[in-house]
């Protein structure tokens, strides 16, 4: 207790035999949260190990702070990845130090439906698809889900099944999703209620962000897990996420396509629409052709919602919005009436219909100096199809319910700037404190420099630009040598890039289809290869390249600073965030976006304390004022020049 100081000692709570460098200041602040009832943000890169520090932080509360109601943890996660690690150290904690805790583990209702496994045409329903046909089902007026109506004797009655199905998962501590599924199945009642069940006897809650942030999930869980907000405690890891996972749950947008495969479910179901979904295909369209030849394509232009209705109100011959929207819910209900007869049918219980109108009715009613309304046009084999959007550009009108809790803990290894969080999340300043820790890795494992001889800055996208960046990329890929990835700030600049690159060794290129196991194989089954992706991409966030616990990379190679691209819709969010903060507003919308994009690009390198590599931005700008904002061990270690040849003999000289 020397070390320590009063209180519980972390080594009697920690499942392993020695702690990492930095892990028990995360302890330490963590507990301090926990008992004090704060919000506590905290920076720690990766290989300090948070998720067990976190949890040894709430074993430690739980014995000396917290009582009764109080000692309920919620844990959000952002991937199924994250969510595995959580059980991984619920099960350490148990199996070798002895301690009960009980977890309930969630995955969304159709990864845990075990009506999907029974069903091929289910499985591939898009989820909200499948979520309202899963509701019809639980209502049991048309049709009833065998695995569901076993659950429960009366409405909150578990029958004996589910009893046994509780029971045997909890067993194990913290029970995988898919661990549930099979227990589910295997007694033939519903795995993702078997698991709300479970949550009345669990002190543990894991699950992803909407489990707090949309409050008809919301309710639902906290309920069985016996547990009111004013008494909840929370972490959320990667809370880096968090700003964009807030906004995406209050946006949406739609194509053309999904309005004319309406029109065809309409007529082969018989839905009397009033032909709104064919003048919807052909005005998406229109509006797409304008944007095109306005601003190209994946460019999102501003529409006015009003104007909008009354052009869809002009086309059916309608002069009341109250008529378009009644005629939109009763097409809603036609949609359930659709996913149930196609499910009956034996195939996927989709309904374009019902998804058509429901975009509709959120499109037409949010609203207000929050929202923005866009329309987009997209190119495909030359062919031009317009779509439409609804953007929530304010984060805290669902993220503010962490205000509401008894203690939260936010994390990630790239909270580079808490007062963004703070503010723009719409976090109580008064109970907020804020931790940053330096990476565990040595840093003389990592070189960093700067190619300040190139910009993507948008003036200097022009061919002589590209074949430079072109030219100097393949002589840094090949000095580095070994397995390099390399991002992009857009899809755009990658493509004029990737023509104008010459290399000799295997390559892979990320695109909208790209599959994580993909990439992992393909880098394990090369010694020496490039993986191309773009900022923000599926393989430049959250993804964890290594294998055996160590890195796969030699380097990463940053082309350009990736900040978000210049659009309607960003021009949108900026003058928002500029009415809301004031001059911080620019450098919200614009310039955290990029840090975060940087720091999540270079954070694919070093896995472990065994890694080695090079990082290398080329852009100018990087070396300049938009310095400043990095952190203070990228400022120190950064090496930044315009002259090639010295940049490759730095980079062979530390590769040896």
């Amino acid at each position: 207790h020397e070390e320590w100081g009063p209180g519980p000692d972390p080594a009697d709570y920690f499942p392993y035999p020695s702690f990492r460098r930095y892990q028990r200041d995360v302890i330490r602040f963590a507990y301090d949260v926990l008992a004090r009832g704060r919000i506590g943000l905290i920076n720690a890169p990766c290989g300090i190990g948070k998720s067990i520090a976190v949890l040894t932080a709430y074993l430690m509360a739980r014995d000396t702070v917290l009582s009764g109601e109080e000692a309920k943890l919620m844990v959000l996660t952002r991937t199924k990845a994250q969510l595995e690690i959580y059980v991984r150290e619920v099960r350490h904690v148990r199996e070798r130090l002895g301690l009960e805790l009980k977890a309930a583990v969630f995955a969304s209702r159709k990864d845990m439906c075990p009506l999907r496994l029974d069903s091929p045409s289910l499985a591939r329903a898009r989820y909200k698809d499948f979520l309202r046909m899963c509701r019809e089902l639980r209502r049991g007026r048309r049709a009833v889900c065998p695995y569901y109506e076993a659950t429960y004797r009366t409405r909150l009655r578990p029958s004996y099944a589910t009893k046994t199905a509780v029971d045997r998962a909890l067993r194990l501590g913290a029970a995988l999703p898919s661990e549930v599924l099979e227990i589910g199945r295997d007694l033939g009642v519903c795995s993702y209620e078997v698991v709300k069940c479970m949550a009345r006897r669990a002190e543990l809650l894991v699950g992803n962000y909407n489990y707090l942030l949309l409050e008809p999930v919301r309710e639902a869980v906290l309920w069985r897990f016996g547990a009111d907000l004013p008494e909840l405690n929370c972490v959320v890891d990667e809370a880096h996420n968090l700003d964009k996972w807030a906004v995406e749950v209050m946006s949406d947008d739609i194509s053309s396509v999904s309005f004319r495969r309406a029109v065809k479910e309409a007529e082969e179901y018989e839905v009397h629409d009033r032909g709104l979904m064919g003048i919807m295909a052909d005005y998406l369209d229109e509006l797409g052709e304008e944007t095109y030849k306005l601003y190209g394509p994946d460019y999102e232009r501003l529409v006015d919602p009003e104007l909008v209705a009354e052009d869809v109100l002009s086309r059916l011959g309608l002069t009341s919005k109250r008529v378009l929207i009644s005629l939109l819910r009763f097409l809603e209900g036609e949609g359930d009436k659709i996913r149930l007869a196609r499910a009956e049918e034996g195939e996927s219980p989709i309904s374009y219909v019902g998804r058509c109108a429901s975009f509709l009715l959120d499109f037409l009613t949010y609203g207000g100096r929050e929202f923005a309304h866009y329309s987009l046009a997209t190119e495909r084999d030359g062919e031009v199809r317009g779509r439409l959007g609804l953007r929530c550009l304010d984060p805290s009108m669902t993220a503010n319910i962490l205000n509401e809790l008894r203690s939260v803990v936010l994390m990630s290894g790239t909270l580079w700037e808490p007062g963004y969080y703070v503010e723009v999340l719409g976090l109580d300043s008064s109970r907020t404190c804020f931790l940053s820790v330096p990476s565990p890795f040595p840093r003389s494992n990592r070189l960093l420099l700067v190619d300040k001889a190139v910009s993507t800055k948008y003036e200097r996208r022009v061919e002589a630009e590209f074949d430079a960046i072109a030219r100097r990329l393949s002589a840094l890929i090949k000095a580095i040598g070994g397995r390099v990835a390399v991002y992009f700030p857009s899809y755009d600049v990658m493509e004029e890039v990737l023509k104008r690159l010459e290399l000799d060794v295997p390559s892979l290129v990320e695109d909208r289809r790209t599959k994580i196991d993909e990439v992992l194989s393909f880098l394990s089954s090369h010694v020496e290869c490039v993986l191309f992706g773009v900022a923000r991409g599926k393989v430049s966030e959250g993804v964890d390249l290594s294998a055996g616990g160590k890195g796969l990379l030699s380097g990463v190679v940053i082309v350009g600073l990736p900040y978000p691209r210049k659009t309607g819709l960003q021009e949108a969010l900026t003058a928002y965030f500029r009415e809301k903060f004031g001059r911080r507003g620019w450098h919200y919308a614009n310039r955290v976006p990029c840090l975060v994009a940087l720091a999540q690009s270079a954070g694919r390198l070093q896995r472990s304390e065994a890694d080695r590599g090079v990082v290398v931005i080329m852009d100018k700008r990087a070396a300049g004022y938009f310095k400043r904002y990095l952190p203070g061990d990228w400022r120190a270690d950064m090496k930044a020049s315009a002259n090639l040849e010295a940049l490759v003999r730095s980079i062979e000289e530390f590769m040896g």
